[in-house]
């Protein structure tokens, strides 16, 4: 009888250790807001977008590691990341992200987070982006930061140029999510890096940073050179506003 117990209970013990082993590692799927906070209570991690270099360069996360999903190189790119950080990773609308974090949990990452909806989603809920490779002349690019600055009827947009050198730049990124608060979200903030953007640099007449320029419904109504202070920029705004 002894005996059957023992072997009952070490069958039952291997069944519980192999379910466990069996047991798949899963992402989990957050709204822009909540990839947001959760990003920002982690120290080291990655900020990961899967979309085409092409995609990238248009506009994309502050900080975020660009590795195309369907390239051909995707695996052995992701296999070099450290896979004790954290990752999170969004495309353009959630398909290929959501497809990624899947990818990276059967390689073995721990902690994935995906962000629902994508930069589309991030984008319309008047979170910041950076915009970086605008060709002025002949990209797409450019015409597409018009399409956004034309686009965002209900808010006032805000074009940063900025430099990763430049310690007010960096002073006056780290007020914007509060000021994006404080407008109600219906401030929209690009941001341009200064040392990438040669043409559109030269297009816009800006000639150092940080440089500002605030539009509403597709026209310039301000610009500023030089630091400027938050309670000054939503003074600024403010009567901008729709209501």
């Amino acid at each position: 009888m002894e005996k059957m117990y023992r072997s009952g209970f070490l069958f039952l013990m291997v069944a519980l250790f192999s379910c466990g082993i069996g047991e798949a590692q899963k992402s989990l799927s957050l709204v822009p807001e909540d990839f947001e906070k959760q990003m920002a209570s982690e120290g080291e991690r990655i900020l990961l977008d899967v979309r085409t270099p092409g995609e990238f360069g248009e506009r994309h996360l502050a900080g975020a590691l660009n590795i195309d999903y369907n390239g051909s190189d995707f695996d052995s790119r992701i296999g070099n990341l450290d896979k004790t950080q954290s990752v999170y990773v969004y495309c353009l609308s959630g398909g290929r992200s959501a497809a990624a974090a899947q990818t990276l949990t059967d390689m073995g990452f721990k902690k994935v987070y995906e962000m629902q909806g994508g930069i589309s989603r991030w984008i319309a809920e008047n979170q910041p982006v950076e915009v970086g490779n605008f060709d002025p002349t002949q990209g797409m690019s450019f015409k597409i930061l018009q399409s956004i600055i034309r686009g965002a009827k209900d808010s006032v947009v805000l074009l940063d140029f900025n430099a990763a050198w430049c310690a007010p730049c960096k002073k006056m990124k780290s007020f914007m999510p509060d000021l994006i608060t404080d407008c109600s979200g219906k401030l929209k903030v690009i941001y341009v890096d200064y040392d990438s953007n040669p043409q559109l640099v030269s297009a816009m007449k800006v000639a150092s940073v940080p440089a500002l320029m605030l539009f509403q419904n597709g026209s310039e109504i301000k610009r500023y050179s030089g630091f400027v202070a938050q309670e000054d920029l939503k003074l600024a705004i403010s009567p901008l506003l729709k209501p």
